[in-house]
């Protein structure tokens, strides 16, 4: 009977631990039906020796660069079976040769692609949707609520670094939290809603900003959904607005259909030969 292992990446979105673990696990030749990958509770109820005890049995080997940024995407899905799918390819890749990543009909491939793209479409929500809201009582100090699908705070913090580097921010989420202080990233554990404050005094201007901006000609329901899901916009101050914009949109068509043209206003100066 062939010897079965167990391995834990902590946390369950780390590229490193994970790359750790697996390599670990190709080295001592280790089939992917004979390592268990579990969290760090369950992993101490199974009678199974630690992956990294695993005695090597081969030399070094040779990951298609490829691989790493899809592995790195579907580590932050919240799939429970992404760490054992991810091993399997690896596998697979170490058999088969790198030609595998591109076989979108593979089983294993066709279900690595789709949580990687639910990754990086949560990804974009969350830099669309993040809303920042001033610390009272504190200068230049903001934080924002948001609540992802998935495990991705680590993967977007290096966006809104970037973004925001000017002030001092942190966003909370269930499972995780980040801040900037204008020197490093600080990531810690989850939060609640209420660690994060409810409204400041430019919400007022950004939804009288976003009245201004909305327009009636373009409303398609099912289509503002897909971009911008009714999941968000507990969140989001502008959402408030919407049912109103969209109920009084029919008849602000009806009038800008209606309205006489009018002739444009600015003079282009004639260019000097």
């Amino acid at each position: 009977m062939s010897a079965r292992f167990r391995a834990s990446v902590d946390p369950p979105w780390s590229l490193q631990h994970w790359r750790d673990l697996a390599r670990c696990a190709l080295l001592a030749n280790v089939r992917p039906e004979q390592l268990d990958w579990t969290d760090r509770k369950q992993s101490e109820l199974l009678p199974a020796d630690d992956i990294s005890s695993a005695p090597q049995q081969r030399g070094m080997v040779c990951v298609p660069k490829a691989f790493l940024p899809l592995a790195a995407a579907v580590l932050c899905h919240r799939d429970a079976r992404r760490h054992a799918l991810l091993y399997r390819i690896l596998w697979r890749l170490d058999e088969s040769g790198s030609a595998l990543l591109g076989r979108a009909t593979d089983p294993d491939i066709h279900r690595a692609r789709v949580l990687e793209k639910a990754v990086n479409r949560d990804t974009h929500k969350m830099k669309a949707f993040v809303r920042f809201r001033e610390v009272p009582g504190q200068e230049n100090s903001f934080v924002a609520w948001f609540e992802p699908e998935n495990d991705i705070v680590d993967r977007v913090a290096a966006f809104f670094q970037r973004r925001f580097a000017g002030m001092h921010w942190a966003i909370l989420t269930p499972y995780r939290s980040v801040c900037w202080d204008g020197d490093r990233l600080r990531f810690g554990s989850g939060a609640e809603r209420s660690d994060a404050p409810s409204g400041d005094a430019s919400e007022a201007l950004w939804q009288t900003y976003y009245s201004h901006i909305f327009n009636p000609a373009r409303v398609n329901p099912r289509m503002m959904q897909q971009e911008m899901p009714k999941r968000y916009w507990k969140n989001l101050p502008e959402a408030a607005l919407i049912p109103d914009l969209l109920n009084g949109s029919a008849g602000e068509v009806d009038q800008m259909v209606e309205r006489e043209p009018q002739p444009a206003k600015r003079r282009i100066p004639k260019r000097k030969l």
